[in-house]
């Protein structure tokens, strides 16, 4: 569990901590996106919708400053390859 400190305020309350759903609920909390990957501004008042596709986390994202509505997917390590110049 999640010190409770360390979680940001949320307008709704959190499970109780002895309820089984309480770590996912401090997971959700800390790891959705904060700002929108298209033109950055703040999710404080978008939509974000965590859903589990197989092992990933896949957060579904409306922003309220652009429209933009997609997945942004949580990673833990990412392996890219550049082109040679």
């Amino acid at each position: 569990m999640v010190d409770p400190s360390l979680l940001p305020l949320d307008p709704h309350r959190l499970p109780d901590r002895g309820e089984w759903f309480s770590p996912d609920a401090e997971r959700h909390l800390l790891d959705r996106p904060k700002f929108c990957p298209t033109c950055g501004g703040s999710l404080d008042n978008g939509m974000i919708t965590e859903y589990w596709r197989s092992d990933e986390r896949v957060f579904y994202t409306w922003c309220p400053s652009c429209s933009w509505t997609g997945n942004v997917v949580k990673v833990d390590r990412a392996t890219i390859f550049e082109a040679e110049h």
